[in-house]
C-alpha cells in the first residue's frame, strides 16, 4: 500500500493515511477497576482513531533488556493486547510504539560509539519487527544531542524502509520558535533540515504528536504560530491531555474547548495534523463519559464529520 492511498475500516470507513489523524496513545492496559482493557470497542463503535500508540518502550541498562513499561514484551499480561491488536491492524488502524517518554535513559543509552549504538538499537529493531509494529513514536524527554534522534531516524529508516512512519512528540512550544523551551535539548528546526530520506528532500519524521496541553490548545493560536514558524498544518498533530489525572491538572481541556478548537483548525487549514490523545484508558472521564471510546468517537466526529449546516 502506498502512502498516499486510503484504507477502509470494518465498518466503511476510509481511514486517511496522511492527515488529519486521530492518535490514541495506551500506556495503562487496565479499567479503573482493575479489568483488562479491550481496545476493540475502538472499532465495534467506529470511533475513527487511525493510530494507536503503546507506551513506553524503555531501553534499560543492560543491553537487550528492554520492557513496555514494567514488563517485558513477552509477560503474559499482555498476550490479550497483541491479539487485539492485531485485530486494529487486520481492520486498517495503524499500531505503532512509544520510545522514551518521562522516563529517562533510554536515549542516553543511544548517545555512545558506534558499537554500543547497536548494542541497544539491534534489540530493539528485534522488539518492533517481532511484534509487528508500523512504526515508532520518538519521544524524548531528556536533553541529548542532535545526533541521536538523527542516527535512530537513519537506522530505522535503512532497515524498517520507507513504509515504516517515525513520529515525534517535542513539547508545542519546541515548534513555535526554535529558542522556546524544550525537553529534548536540541533544535527540531535544525534536525528538520538534518533528518532527509536519501533522495534529499523527504522528511525522515512523518509527522510530530507535539504536546499542546493546557492553554496551548485552548484555541488555534498557539497552533498557528508553529505553522507561521515554517511547519506544515498537516505534519503537526494536536497532542492533548483526555483526563486531568494523566497529567498536570492545569494541562486538561474539556471536551467543549477541545471541540471548538478543532473546528477553527479545521476551518483554518482543512486536513490539519489531527489529535493525539494521552491516555485511552481514562479518556472523558471527567467529561461525563463512562467508556473511553465515547471520547474517542466524539474527537472523532469533531475532526472528520462535517457539519449539517441544514440544522
Amino acid at each position: 500500500m502506498s502512502k498516499n492511498e486510503v484504507r477502509t475500516s470494518n465498518t466503511g470507513f476510509e481511514l486517511p493515511s496522511l492527515a488529519p489523524r486521530l492518535v490514541m496513545y495506551v500506556q495503562t492496559f487496565t479499567t479503573a477497576d482493575n479489568q483488562p482493557l479491550s481496545l476493540l470497542p475502538l472499532l465495534k463503535h467506529d470511533t475513527k482513531v487511525t493510530h494507536v500508540i503503546l507506551a513506553a518502550i524503555h531501553l534499560l541498562t543492560e543491553p537487550g533488556n528492554i520492557t513496555l513499561n514494567d514488563d517485558s514484551f513477552d509477560a503474559s499480561r499482555y498476550d490479550t493486547v497483541w491479539e487485539e491488536l492485531q485485530t486494529l491492524q487486520d481492520n486498517g488502524i495503524k499500531v505503532m510504539a512509544l520510545l522514551g517518554g518521562a522516563a529517562a535513559g533510554s536515549y542516553a543509552r543511544l548517545n555512545g560509539t558506534d558499537a554500543e549504538f547497536t548494542a541497544y538499537y539491534t534489540p530493539l529493531l528485534t522488539i518492533l519487527k517481532e511484534y509487528n509494529f508500523d512504526g515508532l513514536d520518538i519521544d524524548i524527554e531528556e536533553h541529548v544531542p542532535i545526533s541521536v534522534p538523527l542516527r535512530l531516524l537513519n537506522a530505522l529508516y535503512r532497515d524498517m524502509g520507507p513504509s515504516f512512519i517515525l513520529t515525534m512528540a517535542p513539547l508545542a512550544s519546541a515548534l513555535s520558535d526554535e529558542d522556546d523551551f524544550n525537553l529534548s535539548g536540541f533544535s527540531y528546526f535544525a534536525l528538520e533540515k538534518l533528518a532527509l530520506a536519501p533522495n534529499g528532500n523527504t522528511s525522515l519524521v512523518s509527522w510530530y504528536n507535539a504536546m499542546f496541553y493546557g492553554g496551548f490548545a485552548r484555541n488555534t493560536e498557539f497552533y498557528r504560530s508553529c505553522v507561521d514558524a515554517g511547519w506544515e498544518a498537516s505534519r503537526v498533530v494536536l497532542g492533548v491531555l483526555d483526563c486531568p489525572d494523566d497529567g498536570q491538572a492545569n494541562g486538561f481541556l474539556n471536551f467543549t474547548t477541545l471541540e471548538s478548537t478543532i473546528g477553527g483548525l479545521r476551518a483554518l487549514y482543512g486536513e490539519f495534523g489531527g489529535v493525539a490523545g494521552w491516555e485511552y484508558h481514562d479518556a472523558g472521564r471527567t467529561d461525563g463519559w463512562r467508556e473511553p471510546w465515547e471520547w474517542v468517537k466524539r474527537i472523532g466526529d469533531a475532526l472528520f464529520v462535517e457539519p449539517d449546516h441544514h440544522l
